[in-house]
C-alpha cells in the first residue's frame, strides 16, 4: 500500500536512514510503501515520520537522498517531541513525560527511547494534506501547535524547542518503544483549538 492516504493521489515519498550518521550524512533510503518500512523492520534508526511529495537520489549510486525540504511536505501525520537529557539533573523517564501529557490533555501515541532522551510522538486522527493552493498554511498552523506543544512540555521537562518540526525523528523498533497506545489520537482541529488558546495566552492575536 502506497505511504499516502489520500485516494486517487500518486504515491508519497519517506526518507529513512540506518544510523544516525548516515541522517547527518544525508546517505539514506526512499521509501514510497509500508510495505518497504515493515520489510525493513529493525533496519533503520531514522525516518521522516510525515510525508512528502517525492524522493529521489542525488547521485547515481544512489546513496544520497534529495526531496527532504519542507516545500516539498505533503502530508502531516504527526507531531514529536525531543527529550533531550544533557545532565543528570535533567534525567526524565517516560513516566514523567505521560503525567505532563495528562496535565496537557493529549497523550502520545508512542514514546520512543532514544540515546540521549526521548521521543514522543503525537499521531494525528487523519492525517492533514498540504496544497500549493492554500499557500501552505496547513503547514503553518501545524508548525505553530507543534511549537506550543514543545513550549508546554519545556515548561518542566528539559525539550529541544529547536530541531525541525517536520524533519528527521527516531524510527520506531521492536528494541525502542517504552509506551504506545494507538487509541491517544486526536484531530488537527482539537490541536488546533487547543493551540489557539496558548498563542492567545501569550498575548498574540491570530492571523
Amino acid at each position: 500500500r502506497s505511504i499516502t492516504t489520500k485516494p486517487g493521489k500518486s504515491k508519497g515519498a519517506i526518507f529513512a536512514y540506518r544510523s544516525k550518521s548516515s541522517m547527518i550524512g544525508g546517505r539514506g533510503v526512499v521509501l514510497t510503501s509500508e510495505e518497504a518500512i515493515h520489510e525493513n523492520k529493525d533496519t533503520f534508526t531514522h525516518w521522516t515520520p510525515n510525508v512528502y511529495r517525492y524522493g529521489t537520489y542525488a547521485d547515481e549510486n544512489r546513496s544520497y537522498t534529495k526531496g527532504h525540504s519542507e516545500n516539498n511536505l505533503r502530508q502531516i501525520n504527526t507531531f514529536f517531541i525531543d527529550f533531550d537529557i544533557h545532565t543528570a539533573k535533567e534525567t526524565i523517564s517516560a513516566s514523567d513525560i505521560l503525567t505532563t501529557a495528562i496535565d496537557l490533555g493529549f497523550m502520545p501515541t508512542m514514546i520512543i527511547k532514544s540515546d540521549k532522551g526521548y521521543q514522543a510522538y503525537f499521531v494525528l486522527e487523519t492525517p492533514v494534506y498540504v496544497t500549493s493552493k492554500s499557500e501552505f498554511k496547513s503547514v503553518k498552523a501545524a508548525k505553530i501547535i507543534s511549537q506550543n506543544i514543545r513550549e508546554y512540555f519545556g515548561k518542566s521537562l528539559p525539550v529541544d524547542l529547536t530541531c525541525n518540526h517536520f524533519g528527521t525523528a527516531r524510527i520506531p523498533r521492536t528494541d525502542n518503544v517504552e509506551f504506545f497506545d494507538p487509541n491517544y489520537r486526536y484531530s488537527f482541529k482539537e490541536w488546533q483549538d487547543w493551540s489557539f488558546k496558548q498563542t492567545d495566552n501569550k498575548g498574540f492575536t491570530r492571523s
